[in-house]
């Protein structure tokens, strides 16, 4: 257990060689370490070695099949191997192993997104935010399925709601940087005067304020320049809106 621990912080330090030699120590005194095959199967994934996360895993099930973490981790390598039926297999049995789980209806979510079923895939992020109302990533993900939804003639999609969710997830979790990502590109997309265009700059002014890291931090900036550029240059021209559709 103490290997298992000192890997996960060489992981967090990006020291994977280091990581994987204490794995490595970890399973050979112990091979029926269930934790150690778990991390050691997201390290694979964060060096996008697929197939190993997959042994792993498959190995970590075999030793806790009670254990619902790993299969929901090898759903996701399956999907990054366009392994639906698969993926859609797990899932279905990790429904039944805990259907009160989000976590579980959150990878649903995105395996029907990733297979183009935008309706289970709402309904299913809509079941995760009925689960764990505190969990900002299911409303995220609600949003962009709504954004890739047409209307009911064949129309623009429900921006309205899709802006509501979005401002939810910022709602629950005000450090959370897709939210603002997403919500500022959409309110920036939707912007028909520079007022409104401005309100995006003060709502990255915001997201600044809660970054967790310095990539989220550079991100967030780069996209207030941008803004910043886009309304600056249409005062300048005296134009009305920076959206020339």
């Amino acid at each position: 257990e103490i290997m298992v621990k000192r890997a996960g912080v060489k992981m967090d330090g990006g020291n994977y060689d280091d990581a994987i030699q204490l794995f490595e120590s970890a399973l050979t005194l112990d091979p029926s370490t269930a934790d150690a095959l778990l991390h050691r199967s997201n390290l694979y994934m964060l060096q996008s070695n697929g197939d190993a996360a997959k042994t792993d895993l498959e190995s970590c099930i075999k030793l806790r099949p009670d254990f619902l973490l790993p299969r929901l981790r090898l759903a996701t390598v399956l999907m990054g191997n366009n392994d639906l039926d698969g993926a859609k297999t797990i899932l279905a049995h990790c429904e039944r192993m805990d259907p009160q789980s989000s976590e579980v209806h959150s990878y649903l979510g995105e395996m029907y997104f990733a297979e183009g079923n935008l309706t289970d895939a709402k309904e299913s992020f809509d079941t995760a935010i009925k689960l764990e109302p505190g969990n900002p990533t299911p409303y995220v993900n609600a949003a962009l399925a709504v954004m890739n939804t047409p209307g009911v003639t064949g129309g623009p999609p429900d921006v309205a709601s899709a802006m509501e969710l979005l401002e939810s997830a910022i709602k629950v979790d005000p450090m959370f940087h897709a939210a603002y990502v997403h919500l500022g590109q959409l309110k920036l997309s939707m912007a028909v005067n520079l007022s409104m265009a401005s309100e995006v700059i003060a709502l990255y002014d915001k997201g600044i304020k809660e970054c967790r890291s310095p990539e989220e931090l550079k991100d967030i900036c780069s996209m207030r320049v941008l803004t910043v550029a886009q309304v600056e240059a249409g005062n300048a021209l005296g134009m009305e809106t920076i959206n020339m559709a």
